[in-house]
């Protein structure tokens, strides 16, 4: 609640700004960007066009196109901004929602190269993403060693160099997930262990408890069938 009415402050000084000063271009762009939030397209659009290069507010479309799944039009925006680290973020996150994992690399990898110290807060989150991507790929095509190896070099990447991010303990989930779908079992108990002891979140613990359950039982039918 304090943050909706946080924004709704913010909206009203712009306006009340933008009275004083109509043809100030930052405040033009400012809301123009607070009408694409409210989902005002209508309100929007007539400023973007007086401001075809204004970098925010092209941004500003194109996650607003991306958020409708309206791929062509944010397409035309990315052009224009081809290395824009924000604006390649949110398409690598949109590919990856639908599974597009190839599509997904070429914008991450972007996000990467121009962002190698993440200033931006967002490489964590993004191969967290997208080891979690192969994971739910290899569930659907067990023993596909291509799909494990990526799925487990995105994941260990998030524990090695952000071990304070937020998505630390979510990858070390999926990791040892990871492993159990590829009946790497013995890697999978340490991880889950770790993270179960260990885990600050306990819904994370208790994830990690259900999954060495299953665990239990696999290892089990695995020793007798050999």
């Amino acid at each position: 609640m304090e943050d909706v009415l946080k924004k709704e402050k913010a909206y009203q000084e712009v306006l009340t700004k933008l009275k004083k000063m109509p043809d100030d271009p930052k405040l033009n762009s400012q809301i123009a960007i607070l009408y694409l939030q409210r989902q005002l397209l209508e309100k929007a659009m007539p400023i973007s066009e007086k401001m075809p290069d204004d970098v925010d507010l092209n941004r500003a479309f194109g996650i607003y196109y991306l958020g409708k799944n309206q791929m062509e039009k944010a397409l035309k925006i990315s052009e224009k901004m081809p290395d824009d680290v924000e604006l390649n973020t949110e398409f690598a996150f949109a590919y990856l929602k639908t599974g597009k994992i190839k599509e997904a690399l070429t914008y991450s990898e972007k996000v990467m190269a121009k962002d190698p110290d993440n200033e931006s807060g967002q490489l964590p989150k993004l191969h967290t993403q997208i080891g979690l991507a192969y994971a739910m790929q290899l569930q659907r095509k067990p023993g596909d060693a291509n799909l494990a190896k990526n799925a487990v070099k995105h994941l260990k990447k998030v524990i090695d160099m952000y071990p304070k991010s937020d998505d630390y303990e979510p990858a070390q989930y999926y990791l040892g997930v990871t492993y159990m779908l590829n009946k790497q079992y013995d890697k999978a108990t340490e991880v889950l262990e770790k993270l179960a002891n260990h885990a600050t979140n306990e819904q994370m613990k208790l994830s990690a408890n259900n999954v060495l359950q299953r665990l239990q039982q696999l290892t089990t039918e695995d020793e007798t069938d050999n």
